[in-house]
């Protein structure tokens, strides 16, 4: 006799969730096999669905929470309303992340630049096959060896299209946490805090077997690569709502030659690294502000300490810079992030050689300043170039114009200081490699 033979549902258990092919009985079956804290809860209570007492809102309900954060998937938050609930709030949340090229056909609709016109020569449905799996594999594989920031996750359906349709079960974070938007700030103890997350997961990936993950995620490396040819078409829009051509259109004449050649982006993806003689890591990918999520306090309120780094779908094995570079360039202002990078680099030796008890730390700060410079150079681009698209999804949630035109100058002078920075470095620390690739 099944588990669910032995607690008595009154709920429609073969009732897709959100239109799709899971039903509610695969989520409950996984709640009751795998979910450790709704064992413990809730493990022989029974469900009521909401169509089968209505005055009674005993239920299994799910909505979209994603908000058009994820570009790979949609985010259900499911919550399980039971037959004795004593009140409102006796009920259980939980997250089914179902992998879909939604959010991005949205986010095409709503952006002045065709997002979708520079993947056409991509096989689309491949290419969610592939990132999806490749998220399968690291949670059910290699985020227990990071032993990082991460939801946890407790269950896992691959994806065919046309055939099975794929699931990531996980705990509900919105709980425990919050993202903020390209257009928030942090603030250095926040930095601090991911740096720190950073090197520990560096440190358990870099003594781990390397039979479980070196040469098994290199494909990801250049997972950006293709949207190199569309940088000048993202930034135009930016720069037309500036109010500040003038101060961009000279960098960006100055600087196109260098950030639309695929071969520099390529290079510093696969290859600076390990011509500095340093050791691959793995790789986030996409440290943005909609991937880390800060722990809150009672009230709701961001605290400085984190509480995961999500989406983890193009995680590879790249350079141990990688995602820091890509976390400071998107998720600071040109304050902060000034601010850190007078200490980043340093902060993170410290943490890295701390976490190998003193001993045998495979880089040196030299070594790894060089590393940032290199991938800066790629990420700065990139968090120019997603600016606009990223304030087009944003400003509707905003009250009023007022704020929206704070937000969006904000937004300017954040790229604005990155391109700065760009130039700075390549008209001096890493002039040979503009003129190497200013071609």
């Amino acid at each position: 006799m099944t588990l669910e033979q032995l607690i008595p549902d009154v709920v429609d258990l073969k009732k897709p969730i959100y239109g799709k092919t899971l039903n509610v009985e695969w989520l409950l079956d996984s709640l009751r096999s795998n979910d450790k804290i709704y064992q413990k809860l809730h493990g022989d209570r029974a469900v009521k669905d909401l169509e089968n007492d209505i005055k009674s809102l005993k239920r299994v309900t799910f909505y979209d929470v994603s908000g058009g954060k994820g570009f790979l998937s949609v985010v259900l938050r499911c919550t399980v309303h039971f037959v004795d609930s004593t009140s409102a709030n006796d009920v259980y949340h939980t997250i089914l992340k179902v992998p879909g090229l939604e959010s991005i056909e949205e986010a095409s609709k709503k952006s002045d630049h065709d997002m979708e016109e520079h993947s056409k020569n991509r096989d689309q449905h491949a290419f969610l096959m592939e990132s999806h799996q490749f998220e399968c594999d690291f949670y059910n594989t290699l985020a227990p060896i990071l032993n990082g920031p991460c939801p946890k996750v407790y269950k896992t359906e691959e994806l065919i299209f046309g055939k099975k349709e794929g699931v990531l079960h996980m705990e509900d974070l919105t709980l425990r946490g919050k993202t903020i938007s390209h257009f928030e700030n942090i603030n250095l103890s926040q930095v601090k805090s991911v740096i720190k997350a950073i090197a520990h997961m560096h440190k358990n990936i870099l003594t781990a077997d390397k039979a479980l993950w070196r040469g098994k995620f290199l494909k990801n490396q250049t997972a950006f690569v293709d949207l190199v040819s569309a940088l000048d078409s993202m930034i135009e829009p930016l720069v037309k709502k500036s109010k500040r051509e003038d101060a961009f259109v000279p960098l960006i004449e100055k600087l196109r030659k260098f950030y639309s050649n695929k071969d520099y982006t390529i290079f510093a993806a696969q290859q600076s690294f390990a011509d500095l003689g340093m050791a691959p890591v793995l790789v986030h990918g996409d440290m943005h502000s909609g991937n880390i999520m800060w722990a809150i306090d009672e009230d709701g309120n961001i605290q400085n300490e984190l509480a995961a780094f999500v989406d983890w779908q193009i995680m590879h094995e790249g350079s141990p810079m990688s995602d820091l570079s890509r976390f400071l360039t998107h998720c600071c202002d040109g304050v902060v992030r000034r601010q850190a990078e007078t200490f980043a680099v340093e902060f993170y030796h410290e943490c890295l050689t701390k976490e190998f008890g003193g001993k045998n730390v495979p880089y040196t700060v030299e070594q790894l300043k060089k590393a940032y410079n290199y991938a800066f150079l790629i990420q700065s681009f990139f968090a120019v170039a997603v600016t606009q698209i990223f304030f087009t999804s944003f400003e509707e949630k905003l009250p009023n114009q007022a704020v929206r035109n704070a937000f969006h100058s904000a937004g300017v002078l954040k790229a604005l200081h990155l391109l700065e920075d760009a130039d700075r470095l390549l008209e001096g620390e890493m002039k040979a490699v503009f003129e190497k690739y200013n071609v």
